[in-house]
């Protein structure tokens, strides 16, 4: 799967940070692929996660906390150093474009389901490729589940409860901020219409 972020996975972690903070600027400017493809040219269906969920809302909520503490912070500052109020206003700037990056990208990198395999895909927080040959059930969930903190669960539902689980028969690569790895072998995270997405990955688990 041609996925810049995914990518990021085959570089050391200096590099894979370096990386991530070039995604970062690509996404704020619109600088990205629009549709990604699968082995041999197939378009892969794309599923979103922030028209009915709260990814949007719960990052538009940091960017506007970040406004608001960073003018807080650097009048106080400024009291007593112009020169660190400067270095923090930066600071706050970069957080500021940060999330708008966040924001931009959670509607340019939809989740995807190809012949292969589904890209999970969520803004910039998290992206994992995980192969129909190691998928071992797709799980539809309609109640509220606690959250599972293990190292090889993933919990990729931001603002959410999630209702959608994969389940890997081994671990795989999962690309999160900065480029940090993790190997998860379950994968939460919340879809627009989880139904359709369960469907379109059984049929292709299972075709007839």
């Amino acid at each position: 799967m041609n996925d810049a972020f995914f990518k990021i996975r085959s570089y050391k972690q200096p590099l894979r940070a370096l990386m991530y903070e070039k995604l970062i600027w690509a996404h704020l400017f619109g600088i990205h692929a629009k549709y990604d493809r699968a082995a041999g040219g197939a378009v892969a269906s794309e599923f979103s996660y922030h028209k009915n969920g709260s990814t949007r809302t719960i990052l538009g909520v940091i960017g506007f906390l970040v406004i608001v503490e960073g003018i807080a912070i650097d009048v106080f500052v400024a009291t007593h150093s112009a020169r660190l109020a400067i270095a923090l206003g930066i600071v706050h700037a970069f957080m500021l474009l940060y999330a708008v990056a966040l924001i931009r990208a959670s509607s340019q990198r939809p989740v995807l389901v190809t012949p292969d395999g589904v890209l999970v895909r969520i803004s910039l927080l998290f992206c994992a490729w995980l192969p129909f040959a190691s998928i071992e059930k797709v799980i539809l969930i309609e109640r509220e589940v606690e959250r599972k903190n293990t190292p090889n669960t993933l919990w990729c539902a931001v603002g959410d409860q999630p209702n959608v689980c994969i389940q890997m028969s081994n671990a795989v690569d999962a690309v999160l901020p900065l480029g940090i790895i993790r190997r998860p072998t379950t994968l939460y995270f919340y879809i627009d219409t989880p139904s359709e997405f369960v469907v379109a990955v059984e049929n292709l688990l299972s075709p007839s």
